[in-house]
């Protein structure tokens, strides 16, 4: 490797390990403020892909932290170091369970900052695939499957879908989704979001999997799970090959994303 590549590599690397969010009550303590070695403090309280969570459990008793860690789902947990763990039975369940790390009060600040960075640098190595329930996504195919069915999405049905599994039960906003799957800096004045939207939801549907994207009363959409239902399709729909598909027109038709809804309310 070239200096220049080097140089390239390490500066990419920084801004990698640039963000994280105080994930516990209270303050942040000296030992665990990553602001001290550069790090941005993200105003959302979800970690993710962009932004690592930092748990810190040390004042809390076994119940407690048992029952504030079971508020993670499966795939967020990856994103989260967990502070404040004595025993080290304690800290191999947890890394057994999916958390990012675990580490002992008495972590420094340096041990700290680099077990987040490795966090950070981890999560951008994306899956092939993604399971949530009985739906599966493949990155590889761009597909996503329920009960081992192919949807036929098109490919900004599939972006649209990956990027709510990024931060699955949590809402995904507007403005996140025109940026990352769009690739626009601004929300534009149509409803395409919402056609996409509608379209993805009737493939779920057809699939036995309606239900599984909520939307918000603040504008956004959420993943969720739908853990304990096999609502299998009663039908066997048409289904196409995968391939490359053509623009389709723009249907103006009112979505269900329209409907008045509670903060986060299925449609």
């Amino acid at each position: 490797m070239s200096c220049l590549d080097k140089s390239a590599f390490d500066d990419a690397r920084k801004e990698v390990v640039s963000r994280f969010c105080w994930l516990a009550p209270g303050a942040i303590p000296a030992q665990l403020d990553l602001r001290m070695r550069g790090w941005k403090l993200c105003d959302c309280n979800v970690p993710g892909i962009d932004c690592i969570g930092i748990f810190h459990v040390a004042d809390f008793d076994d119940k407690g932290w048992t029952h504030a860690l079971s508020s993670f789902g499966h795939d967020t947990r990856r994103y989260v170091l967990v502070t404040g763990i004595e025993f080290a039975h304690q800290r191999a369940a947890l890394l057994g369970t999916g958390f990012g790390d675990a580490v002992p009060q008495e972590s420094g600040m340096d041990e700290v900052a680099a077990r987040a960075g490795r966090i950070a640098e981890s999560s951008q190595w994306l899956p092939r695939t993604r399971e949530f329930g009985a739906l599966k996504l493949d990155l590889l195919a761009r597909e996503a499957f329920g009960f081992d069915k192919p949807l036929n999405l098109n490919p900004r049905e599939f972006a649209l879908l990956w990027r709510l599994s990024d931060n699955a039960g949590y809402v995904v906003d507007k403005q996140s989704l025109i940026q990352d799957v769009w690739r626009m800096g601004f929300v534009p004045e149509t409803n395409s979001i919402a056609v996409h939207m509608s379209r993805l939801r009737r493939k779920l549907s057809f699939a036995g999997l309606a239900g599984m994207i909520e939307t918000s009363s603040r504008g956004g959409y959420r993943l969720r799970s739908l853990a304990g239902r096999q609502d299998k399709p009663s039908g066997t729909p048409q289904h196409r090959a995968i391939a490359p598909s053509c623009p389709e027109p723009a249907d103006h038709r009112q979505s269900a994303d329209h409907r008045q809804s509670a903060d986060v309310s299925g449609v």
